[in-house]
């Protein structure tokens, strides 16, 4: 029974069950004695009213006086007139007779019998020697359907049923929903590891299908994640040994060279430089997206900001821009101090590349009791808003002529994004109102976490 519209149709006949075993239950408690008392001396009343109604007409000697004791539907009761036992009056009904003279024997008089059908007699209180025997049929045990005073029970029971019916259907069918939702979020988070199959074993058949084809699905997305590192690694790898022995046949070929040949060496060295710098950035971004956890040490990052401030401030006053640094409140975090330095180095960089000469590059260092966020803001162009979630992956540009003018890689804000998430922390970047790029990173006081998103 794996079939989810088979489950669904057996709960829905269980839950009707449910419905009509409360029903059933509201008839044993609503239908007392008291309540079949009160039935019973009606049937009586109306027997003994029939019954001196046919008498008197009798002795008034007018026609079809016994018309009035003949059972109008199957459902209505049927009337004899007994006189010391013996028929005196209507059809004749089986077992009459014995209960008429029971009922002139009784103190109440009255006698009741049930069977088949319900029998009652009465003696009419006018003429002691005549017995009213009626004959009914058995009441349904079902009546309770239509008898106003049970409506608000069975409207209850009714809510109460299907409403216990419907949070269990609920939970059955988002469980495996939820599980769902939880996987596909750790994979837009990068955990593509997860996996579902194991925890939908109770599920349906086609539930289950649908985490069998999400587990294929980040199957495959992790095998070509980690064949694209692989590639990007041993690309990397490959390149630095050629580089190397390029640096040294170029140092070589200087010596011999004449003067004119000099700026012609000189600007393949700066490339080569660069390219091994874009190399080196590779291998780091590729060692990092390996990584799931990092080293824990306490960092103190207003001293770690204020070295990187510095350092920066060097290749900013040659084009003519400044650094204002601000601070407040506590700044020691746990992690990976180098990883850190890297993340915050190259936001800084990235903003004194793209700020405008003869303005500031603003740093701001805030510390509270949930963690530290840096904030860097530029006088640069901004990044249009609809890529401002771009600019944190690899070898993204926003002006790629421009970005290779100013000596961008392409990889130091992939570098940055990726060392965050390491200390279970966020980096996102908006445009000022007034202008420039505004980077914020933000690590909490715990640090890392061993399985980040």
């Amino acid at each position: 029974m794996k079939s989810l519209f088979v489950r669904l149709l057996l709960f829905m006949w269980l839950a009707m069950a449910g419905v009509g075993a409360a029903f059933a239950c509201i008839h044993a408690f609503a239908f007392s004695q008291d309540v079949s008392a009160a039935r019973r001396r009606f049937m009586l009343r109306s027997a003994e009213v029939r019954a001196e109604h046919a008498l008197l007409c009798q002795r008034a000697s007018l026609l079809h006086c016994a018309r009035g004791l003949e059972a109008i539907d199957p459902r209505d009761a049927s009337v004899a007139l007994y006189r010391d036992g013996a028929l005196a009056l209507g059809n004749a009904i089986p077992g009459g007779s014995e209960l008429a003279r029971a009922a002139l024997g009784s103190s109440e008089g009255a006698a009741f019998e049930t069977s088949e059908r319900e029998l009652l007699a009465v003696v009419l209180p006018r003429e002691k020697r005549y017995v009213a025997v009626s004959s009914a049929p058995v009441r349904s045990p079902w009546a309770f359907f239509l008898v106003p005073e049970t409506l608000p029970y069975r409207l209850l029971a009714i809510v109460a049923v299907t409403g216990v019916a419907a949070a269990l259907l609920a939970r059955y069918l988002s469980r495996p929903v939820a599980l769902l939702r939880r996987a596909t979020q750790a994979m837009a988070a990068g955990d593509l590891s997860v996996r579902t199959s194991g925890e939908l074993r109770a599920a349906d058949r086609e539930t289950q299908a649908l985490g069998r084809d999400l587990d294929r699905m980040a199957e495959r997305i992790e095998l070509l994640l980690e064949s694209e590192r692989r590639l990007r690694r041993d690309i990397s790898h490959e390149l630095r040994s050629p580089l190397s022995r390029l640096n040294i046949a170029l140092e070589l070929v200087r010596r011999k060279a004449s003067e004119d040949a000099l700026p012609a060496f000189d600007r393949i060295e700066r490339e080569t430089e660069r390219l091994n710098t874009m190399i080196g950035e590779l291998l780091t971004l590729n060692r990092l997206e390996s990584e799931r956890s990092i080293r824990r040490d306490d960092v103190d990052l207003d001293k770690l900001v204020d070295e990187v401030v510095t350092d920066a401030r060097l290749e900013a006053e040659p084009r003519g821009t400044s650094i204002a640094l601000e601070r407040s409140g506590p700044t020691t975090v746990r992690g990976d101090a180098e990883l850190l330095r890297r993340a915050f180095e190259n936001v800084l960089r990235n903003a004194v590349r793209f700020t405008e000469p003869g303005t500031s590059v603003g740093v701001t260092l805030e510390g509270d009791a949930s963690g530290v966020q840096i904030q860097v803001r530029d006088r640069g162009p901004g990044v249009p808003d609809g890529m401002l979630d771009e600019i944190w992956k690899p070898f993204y540009r926003v002006e790629s002529d421009r970005s290779r003018a100013l000596g961008g890689s392409g990889i130091g804000l992939a570098i940055t994004h990726r060392a965050v998430l390491l200390h279970g922390g966020r980096a996102s970047a908006k445009n000022a109102p007034d202008g420039g790029l505004l980077v914020s990173l933000h690590l909490p006081k715990g640090g890392a976490s061993d399985d980040p998103a």
